[in-house]
């Protein structure tokens, strides 16, 4: 089993848990994107980092798009790691340009930007991502991928499933720490038995952004209101024709 690690280098490699549940916080300060209150939700940014944009300060030269690397539908997939996590709690996620800024260099890029570079070779560490603020300049929520590793979409065969990977690390971008509970997105092993945000991965999301937005859909009228318009609408026809019988 491969690890997913989650690097907090600009403050430290300590996790200190911050709640009582069994999932686990992240040690930044506040922790979250938005309002610093916990329980209310955020818009977060994100964008593809270039191939050439430099990584030096995560000590990983320079990172790679992941258009260059990542197998046929890896946009979708992209988006669908976003969409497990805005399905669960209060989350929009916006894409946006990249402007190819330096990793944690001032940028008008997105709030998590997405690479790929070299890691530790095939094995090992597959992908890291930051805390959100305060942490660093811009490093806050940027992810990287190991471009030493396979990467596929969907389970079964070999490689790591791209959709199953992002979606650990925007775990680790929204503010969520590993946690030690089996069967959890945010443990820290890969695993295929299950996909996306799972029960403990869903409760610290809402504990930090507060339940989903659902938009209710602009009600049908009903049977009796439908009855009620043909009704008028018979009665006006049959005025006005007596009207013109009058005439």
């Amino acid at each position: 089993m491969k690890r997913l690690l989650s690097l907090c280098a600009l403050l430290g490699a300590m996790l200190v848990p911050l709640s009582a549940s069994a999932f686990v916080l992240g040690p930044t300060l506040p922790g979250k994107w938005g309002s610093p209150v916990m329980g209310t939700g955020a818009t977060i940014t994100w964008s593809l980092m270039p191939t050439g944009t430099s990584c030096a300060a995560d000590g990983g030269g320079t990172c790679t798009s992941f258009a260059d690397v990542m197998p046929s539908g890896w946009l979708a997939a992209v988006n669908s790691a976003f969409s497990a996590w805005s399905a669960v709690a209060n989350l929009t996620f916006l894409q946006v340009a990249d402007d190819g800024a330096a990793f944690n260099a001032v940028t008008s890029s997105g709030d998590i930007r997405l690479g790929l570079h070299a890691f530790d070779g095939a094995g090992g560490t597959l992908a890291h991502g930051y805390f959100p603020p305060a942490n660093g300049n811009s490093a806050s929520g940027d992810i990287h991928f190991d471009i030493g590793d396979l990467w596929k979409i969907g389970f079964g065969g070999p490689g790591f499933d791209l959709v199953q990977v992002l979606a650990h690390e925007i775990g680790h971008a929204i503010g969520l720490s590993h946690t030690g509970v089996p069967g959890s997105l945010m443990n820290p092993f890969y695993t295929e038995a299950f996909l996306g945000p799972q029960a403990d991965d869903i409760a610290g999301a809402q504990f930090i952004y507060g339940l989903p937005v659902v938009i209710q859909p602009v009600p049908e009228p009903g049977v009796l209101a439908l009855f009620a318009l043909a009704l008028l609408g018979l009665i006006y026809s049959r005025r006005r024709a007596a009207l013109r019988d009058a005439d």
